[in-house]
């Protein structure tokens, strides 16, 4: 998984923590307006114009929130409700003549901002959370906090902590990753060979049962099985028959295009799903078959039948079923070759065309 997609699938993950946390950012801070008129000791308008001035920020979040999911937006965004509060905050304090509890107000919006880091790609929240100071910085220059030095002294360290923390927590969500792309994988091919199984057809074909071709694509369905599979069995082991079966695949991928899919139908019956702009799918799948017949084995040479069918609008169950049918045919001629199917064989009792 690419870095832009890992921190996209992060953020989504982490989406809801995100919005909770912008929310325990912003409306509580309006609360602040209470201890306001306590250290003024009555009712200050003032203070309440600048508390509740985060609503707005507030509002276009949640209007953003609501239409995308891009954590190249989202987050930042996060992060500039975080500095909209502080800037609330360092408004509200221009009307205050005691600022001695401002150091504690910081390291409270430090904390709160380790929310943010969890959802957000490292870089973003070293930049993030670290623009904390300048904001503290410029404020200084106008409202000169008696505690400015330690803020520093105990704000950096704690900075620090909490990107470590944040370090752990993407760490963490990288290796259940890791073991999610890990099961999917599991679930989804062959443990033998390394083809796909039939739960890739979840994601080929569309509500109607059809495959979901691209503009100007064809498809088509190839079936094939190892000729005489049961005799290298019984002749040379299982173990023999598994290591023909490996090498079989290697040499089917080996021809197949770049958005081709080898899947393990069952058995030794394997299915290529081929995706072309020309319909030239017979003429690829003797590439196929004659690939495989090159391969020299301990068990000597291993050959394939092949069965083509090109997929319709029809159920892709019918597809199959097709190509099993040319399959059929391509057995009683005498294996070792490649048979498209044509209609005339569903009413053919031996599979000939007529």
């Amino acid at each position: 998984m690419d870095k832009q997609n890992f921190y996209q699938e992060k953020y989504e993950y982490y989406r809801t923590l995100n919005l909770w946390a912008v929310f325990g950012i912003s409306i509580p801070s309006i609360g602040y307006f209470f201890s306001d008129c306590y250290l003024l000791g009555g009712f200050s308008t003032e203070t309440l114009i600048s508390r509740s001035a985060i609503i707005i920020p507030f509002l276009i979040y949640l209007i953003l929130n609501k239409y995308t999911k891009d954590y190249r937006i989202m987050v930042p965004m996060s992060y500039a409700i975080g500095h909209s509060v502080m800037w609330c905050t360092i408004w509200a304090c221009t009307y205050l003549d005691d600022l001695s509890f401002a150091c504690v107000g910081f390291f409270i919006i430090l904390f709160i901002f380790m929310a943010f880091g969890i959802a957000a790609p490292l870089p973003y929240e070293v930049i993030g959370h670290g623009l904390l100071f300048v904001d503290i910085a410029i404020a200084n220059t106008f409202l000169h906090y008696p505690d400015y030095v330690m803020m520093f002294l105990l704000g950096i360290p704690l900075y620090i902590g909490i990107c470590v923390f944040d370090v752990a927590m993407e760490k963490t969500y990288r290796d259940q990753v890791a073991l999610k792309l890990k099961l999917e994988d599991h679930l989804r091919h062959d443990a033998l060979t390394g083809a796909y199984n039939r739960n890739v057809f979840e994601s080929l074909v569309g509500e109607n049962h059809t495959f979901i071709c691209a503009k100007g694509e064809y498809m088509a369905i190839a079936m094939y099985d190892l000729d005489k599979f049961k005799r290298i069995n019984d002749m040379y082991g299982h173990s023999a028959g598994d290591e023909a079966l490996v090498a079989v695949s290697e040499a089917v991928r080996s021809r197949l295009c770049e958005d081709e899919i080898l899947v393990r139908w069952g058995g030794e019956e394997f299915i290529v799903i081929m995706k072309q702009n020309e319909r030239r799918f017979e003429e690829h799948a003797q590439e196929i078959r004659e690939a495989v017949e090159q391969l020299q084995l301990e068990t000597g040479t291993v050959t394939i039948s092949v069965g083509v069918a090109e997929c319709s609008k029809e159920n892709y169950q019918e597809t199959i079923k097709h190509a099993d049918t040319a399959l059929y045919r391509a057995k009683n001629m005498g294996r070792n070759r490649v048979v498209m199917y044509c209609s005339e064989m569903d009413s053919a009792d031996n599979g000939y065309c007529g």
